[in-house]
């Protein structure tokens, strides 16, 4: 576009001063042409210097460098994200920062707090706030406002109530304690189990068997409007709630060298021996390595998920880390193997 607008210039001037050298007219025609080189040049050069700026404003314009937002517009931004999805604990606004990144606007924090029989409780959420006034479908709006246009579910667009929900829900607790109990450790050299939590499945092909309880709770008030309580165990069967172990691996030395599709068969095969015989349930879990090289953490972000039926590990699920959304916890497909897509809000 630059080089159109200037190749027009160019062409412009030419014809004018070949037109001043060869034509045979008055000095005052001559000064005529002058104002019209004038007229033209003041015209043309405006478009060229708009032409330059203009992908350098949109970018600046992209990155957030015009945002702006008073604390009041970003509370009442943040009221409406929960309001429309009927939610109606307390949210405290923590602080706000510009979000230098390709959605422009703002990056929000805070803490959602509400009653949940007879006790508060309360956690850490995050939004995104647009300010791009080019992109008019989203300015002016947070990212679950966004959501809510477009259809997605609650447990969709605040997974962290969703987590909570079931986390406080009664039986949770003593179901993972008796999980974590029957947990008879091998004493394998290089493996230390540290633990027990559990992740919510968002994307399970069960997933209406978890919107159908949702809804009668709704239909009855319930807290996190509809989100608690949850049967841990039943939603355990249905692979909507998996069972997490936590592990630290100390890679020994003749093994730090390997490729990963060795490490994985010799993964598997820890696996295989540690849960062989443990007195656990059939069904899904999830296992969290945090890998270490002599006492140095060096990755702790490797989760991979094992079948067990009769007391024995039949399949270590491979799996690829990546971002899916900024409000997601966790999501799960399956095919054939399954591909696991991680992200949070906090």
């Amino acid at each position: 576009m630059v080089l159109l607008v200037l190749g027009i210039l160019v062409l412009l001037i030419l014809i004018l001063k070949r037109k001043l050298k060869t034509a045979k007219k008055s000095e005052g025609k001559a000064k005529k042409r002058n104002w019209l080189l004038i007229g033209c040049l003041s015209i043309v050069i405006p478009m060229v210097i708009f032409t330059v700026f203009s992908p350098i404003f949109s970018l600046m314009d992209m990155w957030g460098l015009f945002a702006h937002a008073s604390r009041t517009e970003i509370e009442q931004a943040v009221h409406r994200s929960y309001q429309n999805y009927g939610l109606t604990g307390q949210f405290e606004l923590e602080k706000y920062e510009k979000n230098y990144t390709s959605v422009g606007g703002f990056i929000i924090h805070g803490s959602y707090s509400e009653n949940i029989a007879g006790k508060t409780y309360q956690v850490k959420t995050r939004f995104k706030y647009y300010t791009r006034f080019s992109k008019s479908e989203t300015y002016g709006k947070t990212d679950a406002e966004v959501d809510y246009k477009n259809g997605k579910k609650i447990y969709d667009v605040f997974p962290e109530l969703a987590y909570l929900g079931i986390e406080v829900s009664p039986g949770t607790s003593e179901f993972l304690k008796t999980l974590d109990s029957s947990i008879k450790d091998p004493k394998l050299p290089n493996l230390k189990y540290q633990g027990i939590g559990f992740e919510f499945n968002n994307q399970s092909d069960n997933i209406y068997l978890y919107n159908e309880i949702l809804e009668e709770n709704q239909s009855k008030g319930q807290a996190l409007q509809g989100m608690y309580p949850m049967d841990a165990q039943y939603l355990f069967q249905k692979e909507i709630f998996i069972p997490t172990f936590e592990f630290q691996y100390f890679v020994p030395k003749e093994k730090r060298d390997l490729l990963y599709d060795d490490y994985l068969k010799d993964l598997e095969r820890l696996m295989k021996e540690f849960f062989a015989n443990q007195p656990l349930p059939r069904g899904l879990y999830a296992v969290k390595i945090a890998k270490y090289k002599e006492d140095k953490l060096v990755s702790d972000s490797g989760v991979y998920y094992v079948k067990i039926e009769n007391q024995q590990v039949v399949k270590l699920l491979q799996i690829r880390v990546g971002v899916a959304r900024d409000r997601s916890r966790s999501v799960i497909h399956e095919r054939g193997i399954f591909d696991l897509q991680i992200s949070t809000r906090y």
